[in-house]
């Protein structure tokens, strides 16, 4: 065949020197994805199978070395990847393409958008959270526990709709035929207060009654304008903030944490001390005995090891800190971790605390309360007993006096009755286990 100018263009030599260019850059393109490839097709089959691996099984499949195979899950793929000791398993690498793996293995991780669903409902997570605390803490929002609180419920439901899609948990309602519940014809997913019960089997702790709290407390207030009980839950709401973020980053890795994008807020202190007069004022009012009475009464009901944990409510002060050089570029706020303090340091603490913090009030416990602590350690007390105890020991007025306030009963107003305080469940079970003074207060006429 005669040679054709037009075929092969001018220069033939410089054409297939492109072409060699072209396939050699193709190669290298495939050999650089090669073990990523690799990568991506083992953990897919572990996936499938819902079975765990090791690092040395992952640098066995790909060729990596054992320190490489160490760094991908815990860096590159870790929105994929859980560890549970040396075993490790992937959540979510089936929804992605071969080609999108790549993009998520590249070094532009931090840019790659994770658009399955568990990837979906953590953006969805995370931006709301993000908005309660822009609610919460925007000086012109008048009702702030109630934006934060409708806020933070949805980012926990999110939360937790994300944890069980990584754990394969089915979180949607289903018919008594096993059928899915429909609404608009979309599949009604769990409310929080089921995820929560979900999460938490069984189990009592300081998260669970912060977050079962506000989403009562929530409940209560949907249709009442009561500014003034920002004040009175401000210590919750962060604890439901501080929670969020512990089991963000605890469940997805600390690439999640918001920390990034918050800061302390800043507090208006020459006007706070009047403020919770004020607010503690208005909530003494009769449109907010409904509100008041709920808070009281769930507070009364946990036990003490929940109500004092920082995990249900946040309690906290600010001590100005003292250095040598004003210009040192350290935090401006401090948080201090009580158990690493020496003896010394923890006691000029204490003073400082017993300086600026309030007494919490003693009296808390109803009487159906103090025979239920009281049953487990002597057998057969009952509300009775108790009532010739108090009449006995004339431990306070047989009728309401709005002003008492005994050694071990008050009149609480909210309560609008008498509660207890621990020294009287102390002071009962010491005197009643003297078989003596049991038989007398049982002869006690009620």
């Amino acid at each position: 065949m005669p040679y054709n100018k037009r075929m092969l263009g001018a220069n033939p030599l410089r054409s297939f020197a492109q072409d060699a260019g072209v396939k050699s850059e193709w190669n290298l393109r495939m050999s650089r994805y090669e073990q990523v490839d690799l990568a991506y097709d083992f953990l897919i089959g572990k996936e499938k199978l819902g079975e765990a691996f090791t690092i040395v099984q992952l640098a066995e499949k790909t060729g990596w070395k054992i320190d490489t195979c160490r760094t991908y899950p815990s860096k590159r793929w870790h929105q994929y990847i859980e560890k549970d000791g040396d075993q490790y398993s992937s959540s979510g690498i089936g929804y992605l393409s071969k080609e999108e793996f790549r993009a998520v293995h590249s070094q532009k991780l931090q840019q790659t958008a994770d658009l399955s669903s568990k990837g979906i409902l953590l953006h969805k997570a995370k931006e709301f959270a993000l908005l309660a605390v822009a609610t919460y803490n925007n000086p012109y929002t008048e009702f702030k526990t109630y934006g934060f609180i409708v806020n933070i419920v949805i980012a926990y439901t999110s939360l937790f709709h994300a944890i069980f899609e990584k754990r394969g948990v089915d979180y949607f309602h289903k018919s008594s035929d096993g059928t899915p519940v429909l609404i608009d014809g979309e599949e009604k997913a769990w409310e929080l207060a089921e995820c929560v019960e979900e999460y938490w089997r069984s189990i009592t702790s300081p998260e669970k009654s912060n977050i079962k709290f506000l989403i009562g407390l929530r409940n209560k207030i949907e249709h009442r304008s009561l500014p003034a009980v920002d004040l009175a839950v401000c210590g919750e709401c962060q604890s439901a903030l501080s929670n969020f973020e512990t089991m963000l980053v605890e469940e997805f890795g600390d690439d999640h944490a918001l920390t990034a994008s918050l800061a302390i807020a800043m507090q208006l202190t020459r006007i706070s001390e009047q403020a919770q007069i004020d607010a503690l004022k208005q909530l003494q009012k009769d449109n907010y005995r409904v509100v008041r009475e709920y808070m009281e009464t769930y507070r009364d009901d946990l036990d003490d090891d929940v109500v004092q944990s920082q995990k249900y409510r946040v309690r906290a002060f600010l001590v100005p800190k003292l250095g040598n050089h004003a210009s040192s570029s350290d935090i401006a706020v401090e948080f201090i971790n009580v158990n690493k303090l020496t003896e010394e340091q923890r006691k000029n603490y204490e003073q400082g605390v017993a300086f600026i913090k309030g007494v919490e009030n003693p009296y808390k416990l109803r009487p159906s309360k103090v025979v239920e602590l009281l049953r487990s350690e002597l057998a057969g007390f009952n509300m009775t007993l108790h009532t010739k105890c108090w009449k006995y020991f004339n431990a306070r007025p047989r009728h309401n006096d709005r002003g008492f306030k005994g050694e071990y009963v008050a009149y609480v107003e909210g309560f609008d009755g008498y509660l207890y305080s621990k020294q009287w469940i102390t002071f009962l079970s010491k005197q009643l286990k003297d078989e003596k003074v049991l038989e007398e207060v049982k002869r006690q006429e009620i």
